[in-house]
């Protein structure tokens, strides 16, 4: 069901912006929720067993939900649009723009996923 939403979430947005630019805003959100999701799951994790190791394995990790990471935001983002778009202005010759895609989408999803750490981290506490 997430993919779903997900897909039609992407879709949604393809058709009120131009393509390219359609894939950088998925690509962005969706890297921006997963650093949400993230952080916040380490939160509620750190809340609910102060101590190293007190649900498992000593250091075991917190897990965000699948539903929101694989699911919506696998479904919503996508490299292999990506890659696809690169392949093509790199055909074209276009291998400064090119470039500049690349670099455009490593920036703005790294600082979005950063901005959605920070953003769980400012957060009060999970209900």
């Amino acid at each position: 069901m997430a993919g779903i939403v997900g897909t039609a979430g992407r879709w949604v947005v393809a058709t009120r912006i131009n393509d390219d630019w359609a894939l950088l805003v998925v690509n962005v959100v969706g890297c921006g929720l997963i650093g949400w999701a993230v952080a916040r799951a380490g939160r509620f994790h750190a809340q609910r067993h102060p101590r190293p190791g007190s649900h498992g394995a000593p250091g075991s990790p917190a897990v965000p939900s699948p539903w929101l990471t694989a699911g919506f935001c696998g479904a919503l983002t996508s490299m292999s649009a990506l890659a696809l778009q690169l392949a093509r202005l790199l055909d074209d010759g276009r291998v400064g723009t090119a470039g500049a895609w690349l670099g455009l989408t490593v920036a703005a999803c790294t600082a979005a996923y950063v901005a959605g750490r920070a953003a769980a981290l400012v957060q009060g506490p999970r209900p």
